[in-house]
């Protein structure tokens, strides 16, 4: 009989410390757990478009066990924007998230049904997230079915305006911020406008990197006497030659 009441005894402790024990384990994992949950998500490489619809993503990990977040979705459901061209979504122990986005370059504007970005490439881009002073291609053709949302333009005009505002700005920034408007005119040539609005540059239809050096040249034989923006017209169509109109 003794015995029997030393085993019940003995059973009713073990019990009596499982159960403490179990007490303190869940305590002890709530803790764990919530040392664990995401605190901050860090964004990086929103140079060009507006963050704001990132963030807005991200505020979905937080709180998340950073090890149970479904990170390749946040990374697919980013990536559904136009003007995104990769991410990438990396843990940071205990409970950070960072989001580096690799975003599309604008480059200028044009006007189809609606005003489109189009960047380096010619990527058809939304103008919702972007707040930036871009050139406006003028006088190109407007049919909608030409600028795809989100895919490059069939335009083979745009394709080669793209291309030589890329080169400037890439080779002659000072130039390229200048520029308000690219036009295409009715002789098929290229234009510039100066956001001064009184400068029209004509490039003519040929050669037209060279012609962009040309100007950069003839920019640096004035000196600080002048600037391109003191002259009404500048024709670089003739070879050999620039044909100035002064203010």
């Amino acid at each position: 009989m003794l015995k029997q009441n030393y085993i019940s005894l003995t059973s009713s402790i073990i019990f009596f410390i499982v159960i403490v024990g179990l007490c303190v384990l869940s305590l002890n994992w709530a803790d764990f757990k919530k040392i664990y949950e995401v605190k901050e998500v860090n964004i990086y490489g929103t140079t060009f478009f507006d963050k704001s619809i990132i963030e807005e993503k991200s505020n979905d990990m937080m709180s998340y066990n950073i090890f149970n977040g479904d990170l390749k979705n946040y990374k697919d459901e980013i990536l559904s924007f136009d003007h995104i061209i990769d991410c990438k979504i990396s843990r940071k122990f205990p409970n950070t998230i960072d989001i580096t986005i690799y975003e599309r370059e604008p480059i200028a504007l044009i006007n189809s049904d609606d005003l489109i970005i189009l960047d380096s490439e010619g990527v058809c881009l939304p103008v919702e997230y972007c707040d930036l002073s871009l050139p406006i291609l003028t006088n190109f053709k407007s049919n909608p079915e030409l600028y795809p949302k989100g895919s490059t333009t069939t335009s083979t005009n745009v394709l080669n305006s793209v291309a030589l505002i890329r080169y400037t700005k890439d080779n002659y920034s000072m130039i390229y911020d200048e520029i308000s408007e690219f036009v295409f005119n009715e002789n098929s040539e290229y234009e510039i406008i100066l956001k001064n609005g009184k400068t029209r540059i004509v490039l003519g239809s040929k050669n037209l990197q060279d012609k962009i050096k040309y100007l950069s040249s003839f920019q640096e034989t004035l000196k600080e006497e002048k600037n391109i923006k003191d002259f009404k017209y500048i024709d670089l169509r003739y070879s050999k030659q620039i044909i100035v109109k002064e203010a």
